[in-house]
């Protein structure tokens, strides 16, 4: 048998981290939002405008993703341009779309 490194299993709070961030990719519309991002940075209109959704979902459900950390918005005038931030996030969006 593999003798089994106990440390990347005792790093309790990196596990409790991506739980909430695989938790936060649980949702249908968060991960189409997110595949969005992955092609290209978006603002809210943009998001908004490609899904067909109202505005209040798109923004509900980025205030989620900004607040796991998996997200993160620039301000570039009066436009907000989001992009993607969080690695674990970004590997697991990549092995959804098979990059």
């Amino acid at each position: 048998m593999l003798a089994v490194d106990q440390t990347q299993f005792n790093s309790e709070n990196n596990r409790k981290e991506d739980a909430l961030v695989i938790k936060s990719l649980g949702h249908p519309i968060r991960l189409k939002i997110l595949t969005m991002l992955d092609r290209q940075k978006c603002n809210v209109k943009n998001i908004w405008e490609c899904l067909g959704m109202e505005q209040s979902v798109v923004s509900q459900h980025l205030a989620v993703l900004r607040h796991r950390g998996i997200i993160h918005g620039r301000r570039d005038g009066v436009e907000t341009i989001y992009t993607i931030v969080n690695p674990l996030a970004q590997k697991i969006i990549d092995a959804v779309t098979q990059k």
